[in-house]
């Protein structure tokens, strides 16, 4: 039995979102690059920032962190936190 020379062979493709982060405390803003599905969880996860610490506004509304981005979304990421 012969076997091919020519192997199958599979292209991933993996689209890719852009958006657009300003971290308030920091005055910082990134352009981060996510794959298409991702959440707010996700970009929090991605730049090291907990859920729990955090309020993310998208046109200046807070979404919650399972809400699904979209390109060329424009986010503004807060770090809260407490004390006594």
């Amino acid at each position: 039995m012969l076997k091919s020379l020519i192997k199958p062979f599979f292209i991933s493709l993996s689209i890719q979102l852009k958006i657009k982060v300003n971290l308030s405390r920091t005055g910082e803003i990134r352009e981060i690059s996510l794959d298409v599905g991702s959440t707010v969880e996700d970009i929090l996860r991605k730049i090291k920032l907990k859920p729990d610490t955090t309020i993310v506004l998208s046109d200046n509304t807070p979404i919650p962190i399972d809400d699904v981005l979209t390109q060329d979304q424009e986010l503004t990421i807060i770090q809260v936190s407490s004390g006594g």
